[in-house]
């Protein structure tokens, strides 16, 4: 019966092997002594199940015994999760150290995720601690899915519980139509670009964690040319990059240059896709000359529709509206209101209390406004003729 050897013991002495003649004539090495060269570099460890745990390949290598460091051409890898491979690394050279502890890839550095859901990691340099589960890229790593990006000026990728940390100034950019990340990138600018501090995603499920602040800018699809972005802060983002569902957490500001939009609230739900948002909490809009504030808004943007949940205020010059709910279409500027409401019109001095009303807010807007069930109370001053 064989008895394995150790990873590190096993691989010098397949060099050895490898080597020759030239080795078995020199008893001391130095400085001096010229690096074996291979006609291919292939390293493979097992997990303690004694399934395939990584690999490495390359068609060319050069060896030096004595600082036990490989130098590999165009090496490729391979990173097995439960005896499957998950990921495939390959790279334009790579530096082996000490017999597989550590690997130096560089140049055109490429990592895809060989299951779904499709990721593409790029970098120009990164360091594989094989037995660690680790990959550090210390240059500029790109990390594209379905439809978004990550950048940022380094990261760490725990391949054990896949998960990639992005530190220094990290970037989520988003475009509005999916694309595959293995084979097509997409060559315009994104849609949606948010920054943050520090950003943690998980490529198998799409959660991510961003720390703040969060400053975001969205260019709005069709606009013309020389329209400003849209503008957002938070004070943290969580969120889910294949729902394309997230969370502002914290303090939030919305501003919209182009339509002199201006929201103040807290802890803002997202749904990208859907082109919605909502809170729960107090809020303050402002719209052009109307100001509008309550509790609970829902912004339905395929739809051009804002609901506020409770305490429905909305004023413009002109006019005035409270009721228990309301809901606006800014496009039509058609207003729905229920609950205790209260119609305030500056002409004729206006005042009407119902149950319902429903309408188009304005100077020259009308007004319908019925209570089921009940009289309508309004009150006005008519101008008095002259004699």
């Amino acid at each position: 019966m064989t008895r394995a050897l150790p990873f590190a013991a096993g691989l010098t002495l397949a060099l050895l092997l490898l080597g020759g003649c030239q080795a078995s004539r020199q008893s001391k090495l130095n400085d001096e002594t010229p690096p074996f060269v291979f006609r291919s570099l292939d390293l493979r460890q097992q997990d303690p199940q004694g399934r395939p745990a990584w690999e490495l390949t390359s068609p060319e290598a050069r060896y030096d015994i004595g600082r036990r460091i490989a130098r590999a051409e165009s090496p490729k890898g391979v990173i097995y999760a439960n005896g499957k491979p998950l990921y495939r690394l390959q790279a334009d050279s790579g530096t082996v150290i000490s017999d597989g502890q550590a690997i130096l890839l560089e140049g055109h550095l490429r990592v895809e995720r060989l299951s779904q859901p499709a990721v593409l990691i790029q970098a120009a340099r990164a360091r594989w601690l094989p037995h660690q589960k680790l990959l550090l890229v210390d240059r500029a790593p790109v990390v594209y899915d379905h439809q978004g990006r990550l950048r940022a000026d380094r990261a760490r990728f725990r391949f054990d519980a896949d998960t990639l940390e992005l530190l220094g100034s990290p970037r989520l950019d988003r475009w509005a139509k999916p694309f595959n990340p293995l084979s097509s990138l997409p060559q315009d600018s994104p849609e949606t670009t948010v920054q943050v501090s520090k950003l943690t995603w998980k490529p198998s499920t799409g959660a991510l964690e961003a720390d703040g602040p969060v400053l975001g800018q969205r260019l709005v699809t069709g606009a013309p040319t020389g329209t400003l972005p849209q503008r957002l802060s938070a004070e943290r983002l969580q969120g889910n990059t294949q729902s394309q569902t997230y969370t502002l957490l914290g303090a939030v500001h919305f501003e919209d240059p182009a339509q002199a939009d201006n929201l103040e609230t807290r802890d803002v739900q997202l749904d990208l896709a859907a082109q919605s948002g909502r809170t729960e909490l107090p809020f303050s809009l402002n719209h052009g000359a109307l100001k509008a504030t309550g509790t609970g808004l829902k912004v339905l943007g395929n739809e051009s529709l804002a609901v506020i949940a409770a305490q429905c205020h909305v004023e413009q010059p002109g006019d005035l509206l409270k009721a228990q709910r309301c809901q606006w279409n800014w496009r039509s500027g058609a207003v729905e209101a229920q609950g205790s409401v209260l119609l305030q019109r500056q002409a004729n001095r206006q005042i009407s209390r119902a149950e319902h009303l429903e309408g188009i807010l304005g100077q020259a807007g009308t007004i319908t406004i019925s209570a089921p069930g009940a009289r309508v109370m309004s009150r006005f001053q008519v101008p008095q003729r002259r004699p």
